[in-house]
C-alpha cells in the first residue's frame, strides 16, 4: 500500500474472532502509515471515542454545576484531542504548507499526553459549581512546555472563556450549538476526518438532538422545568455509562467505497456481501474456523430442519462442522483474487493452535518452499 500498487479499499482483513484489542492494534498499525481502517458493524458506545469524551468534558467546563463530572484525567485527554488542530502561527519555520488546506494525514498533537498531564496538574482548578482552567503561568515551570504547547493551551483556554461568557449572557442557544462550535473549531477545521471518526461525531450530534427533543416533550407532559445543568449532567452520565446509539444517517456516503482497509469477522464479512481483491485471513490455525467464528449461536444445529426427530451424535457434529467450513471457505474464496494466510503457532492464551485449516497451512508452506 505504501507504493500505491494496491488501494486500501481492495484489501480485507478477516478473522474468526476479532476483539477490540485486535481492531485497535490493526487500526494503529495502519494509521502509522496514514492508511485508514474500517470496521464492519462495529457497535461501540460513543464514550469509547476520545473525541467524544473530550467534547463531554468541554460541556462540563462551560456550563455551571457540572464540577462532579470532570476530573484531572479527563481534562488532560481533552487538551490532547483539542490541540490537534494545525495552527499556522505556531508552525516552525521549516514547515512547508501544501496546496490543499485540508489534509487526510492526521496532524501531530500540539500538546502530547505528558505535557497535558503537567498542565492538568497545575492549571486545572476543580470546583463543584465552576471548574475552570487557569492561565499557563499558574504552572511555575511553564517554560518547560514549549512554545507550541503553551500557545495551543492558551487558544483552548481563550475559546472556553468566550463560550462561558456567552453562556452567562444567554448568547449560547443550547449545548447542541456548543458542541457544533467545538467540532468546527477543533476537529474538522483543517483536515478530512476518517469515516469512523466522522460517523462518531454525527452519532453524537444526532443523539444530542434527539435527547433534547425528548427532554422538551417530557417537560411539557410533566409541567416541570428542570435546570439546564441537570439536563446536561444526565446526558453526560448517559453516554459515559456506555449507551450504544443508532448508526448515523446516512450510514454510508454515496459514491465509491471509502479508501480504507476493511476489518471484519467471518460472519460480518459474509453477511455484508462484499468482495475484495486481496484477502488476509488472520489466525488461520484457530479452531474457530470450524464453527464459523466466535459469533456462532450456541446450539443452532438443534433447530435445523434436517435434524428434526434425530438424536445428536458426535460424528454428526464433526460432519456438520466440516460441511460448514467447506461452505465458508468456498464463499470467501469466491470473493477474492489473492489470499494470504496469517498463522501463529500459539494462540493469545499461549496454547498451541490445531485448527481444521492446519493441513491447508502446511501445504501452502510446502508449496512456497
Amino acid at each position: 500500500m505504501k507504493s500505491k500498487a494496491v488501494a486500501p479499499e481492495e484489501i480485507a482483513v478477516i478473522a474468526p474472532g476479532m476483539d477490540a484489542i485486535a481492531r485497535y492494534s490493526l487500526t494503529e498499525i495502519l494509521g502509522r502509515d496514514n492508511i485508514a481502517a474500517e470496521s464492519l458493524n462495529d457497535q461501540r458506545p460513543l464514550s469509547s471515542t476520545p473525541a467524544i469524551r473530550a467534547l463531554l468534558t468541554l460541556l462540563a467546563l462551560v456550563y455551571p454545576g457540572l464540577g462532579r463530572l470532570v476530573d484531572r484525567d479527563a481534562v488532560a485527554e481533552m487538551l490532547v484531542v483539542l490541540s490537534s488542530q494545525r495552527n499556522r502561527e505556531l508552525e516552525t519555520a521549516d514547515y512547508n504548507p501544501i496546496f490543499n488546506p485540508k489534509s487526510q494525514i492526521p496532524n501531530p498533537k500540539s500538546i502530547d499526553p505528558v505535557r497535558a498531564g503537567l498542565i492538568a496538574d497545575h492549571c486545572f482548578r476543580p470546583e463543584i459549581d465552576r471548574p475552570s482552567l487557569l492561565p499557563i503561568t499558574a504552572f511555575p515551570r511553564w517554560d518547560r512546555l514549549g512554545h507550541r504547547a503553551a500557545g495551543a493551551y492558551e487558544q483552548i483556554l481563550e475559546w472556553i472563556e468566550q463560550q462561558r461568557t456567552q453562556q452567562q449572557q444567554r448568547l449560547l442557544p443550547s449545548p447542541i450549538s456548543l458542541l457544533d462550535r467545538a467540532i468546527q473549531k477543533f476537529l474538522i477545521s483543517d483536515r478530512y476526518l476518517p469515516y469512523d471518526q466522522l460517523a462518531a461525531l454525527r452519532e453524537l450530534m444526532e443523539t444530542c438532538a434527539h435527547y433534547w427533543q425528548i427532554d422538551e416533550r417530557m417537560q411539557r407532559v410533566e409541567h416541570s422545568k428542570g435546570g439546564e445543568s441537570e439536563t446536561i449532567a444526565r446526558f453526560i452520565q448517559l453516554l459515559r455509562q456506555g449507551t450504544v446509539t443508532a448508526n448515523p444517517f446516512p450510514v454510508r456516503p454515496d459514491g465509491s467505497a471509502a479508501p480504507a482497509v476493511t476489518l471484519a469477522t467471518i460472519f460480518q464479512y459474509r453477511s455484508s456481501r462484499r468482495a475484495h481483491k486481496w484477502h488476509f485471513w488472520l489466525d488461520a490455525g484457530s479452531p474457530l474456523w470450524l464453527s464459523g467464528g466466535a459469533a456462532t449461536l450456541f446450539g443452532a444445529p438443534l433447530f435445523w430442519r434436517s435434524q428434526l426427530g434425530q438424536k445428536g451424535q458426535s460424528e454428526d457434529e464433526t460432519d456438520t462442522g466440516q460441511q460448514r467450513l467447506r461452505r465458508i471457505l468456498l464463499d470467501l474464496l469466491s470473493r477474492c483474487s489473492v489470499l494470504y494466510l496469517c498463522h501463529s503457532e500459539l494462540s493469545v492464551s499461549g496454547q498451541e493452535q490445531t485448527g481444521p485449516m492446519m493441513p491447508l497451512i502446511h501445504s501452502s508452506v510446502s508449496y512456497q518452499r
